[in-house]
């Protein structure tokens, strides 16, 4: 366990540390962003995964305007831990816009789906950092896009839910490592697309929101449902305070899940700066603040970084840190240069992390650059 994790999860009353750190600041201090390597290639609704070897590892995307595939589709970049250069890069087996991923305990990464050739994939594979090359993996029950995919305290894999191409399915799998096999487990209680999972200290998974309508933006969810590895089953819980999709979410140290931004049913039109927090000892949704604006499609864009600070960095040309005790969201001074959509980011360790990729949001054209947020208290 890395110092950062030690602290936040020594810090078990929010309140308590709070209260040790003082009052919210009118600036953000102690956090400083800087320009990081270049990707390969311009890149958006790409993955970004840590293995369990350190590596950070970016993976396929859009690469054209308009955030179409292109050649570059099929490339990953392997950072070094520390995330200053680009090691090596890599190929997948297929051009991948809008892959999931994630890591796997020997230190390679499953991808899964996403969109091939135009159609949303069934596929899945398993790409090798060090060989920086993939292998087949285990097809999908069928075609998915934007599942909620989370790694299990046994290392297994939960895909659930997802679009397949017509319509947003309920149906969930699961990865086992030590077979290399997916095994069906029970569906979800609402099909849905581009829910946050969120994995609880109880070894449960949050689905929290997402979308019941692929291109349709008017169909945002308020819905909440736990998964439970022991079961295999999903059952409902408490209802969001406001539908939304596109949005973030975070495990905070004492167990709840806090859910930051997104979008109601007007999609650009209609994104939020509210945040709300599940309690997970009552199973409830209550209001937790707002952000200093609003923004959305950045699930993979946000990160905790100390016990009450959250660095949500998509969405906006200035990141922001949200005080969680505080409920309130400040801006950073640093400017990204434009407002980024479908942006990554990555913990580099206690002290770091990698910023990488988007699209510019109303042109939509992907980006190259990184950027490295310094995180000092």
């Amino acid at each position: 366990m890395n110092s950062f994790l030690a602290l936040a999860l020594a810090c078990s009353g929010l309140a308590a540390c709070s209260a040790a750190q003082g009052p919210v600041p009118t600036t953000v201090a102690g956090i400083t962003l800087s320009d990081g390597p270049r990707l390969s290639a311009r890149r958006a609704t790409h993955a970004l995964v840590r293995t369990t070897d350190g590596l950070i590892v970016a993976l396929g995307g859009c690469v054209e305007d308009g955030c179409e595939p292109g050649p570059a589709s099929a490339t990953v970049d392997v950072f070094a831990a520390d995330g200053r250069a680009v090691v090596r890069t890599g190929r997948l087996l297929v051009r991948r816009v809008q892959p999931s991923a994630a890591q796997l305990p020997n230190g390679q990464v499953l991808v899964i789906g996403g969109w091939v050739d135009g159609q949303v994939s069934e596929t899945t594979e398993i790409f090798d950092p060090a060989k920086g090359r993939s292998r087949v993996g285990p097809r999908l029950a069928g075609p998915r896009s934007s599942p909620t995919v989370v790694q299990l305290d046994d290392d297994t894999v939960l895909i659930a839910g997802g679009y397949d191409g017509r319509s947003v399915q309920s149906s969930a799998q699961i990865y086992e490592p030590r077979s290399g096999k997916l095994r069906t487990v029970g569906a979800l209680r609402t099909p849905r697309s581009g829910a946050t999972g969120t994995l609880l200290p109880n070894g449960q998974v949050l689905l929290a929101g997402g979308g019941n309508g692929e291109s349709d933006g008017r169909r945002a969810l308020d819905s909440a449902e736990l998964f439970d590895p022991l079961t295999g089953q999903f059952r409902a819980t408490g209802s969001l305070v406001q539908r939304r999709y596109k949005h973030g979410a975070v495990a905070l140290p004492d167990g709840d899940v806090l859910i930051i931004g997104g979008s109601d049913e007007r999609d650009y039109r209609g994104k939020l700066r509210t945040v709300e927090r599940y309690n997970v000892s009552t199973g409830q949704f209550v209001k937790a603040g707002s952000l200093a604006v609003e923004r959305f499609k950045l699930a993979d864009g946000v990160l905790l970084i100390a016990p009450n600070k959250i660095l949500v960095a998509a969405g906006d040309r200035h990141p922001e840190v949200f005080y969680v005790a505080e409920g309130k969201g400040l801006l950073l001074p640093d400017d990204l240069g434009s407002q980024w959509n479908y942006m990554t980011v990555a913990r580099i360790d206690a002290t770091a992390a990698l910023l990488a990729g988007g699209y510019r949001e109303g042109l939509i054209q992907p980006t190259n650059r990184t950027w490295r947020f310094a995180l000092r208290e």
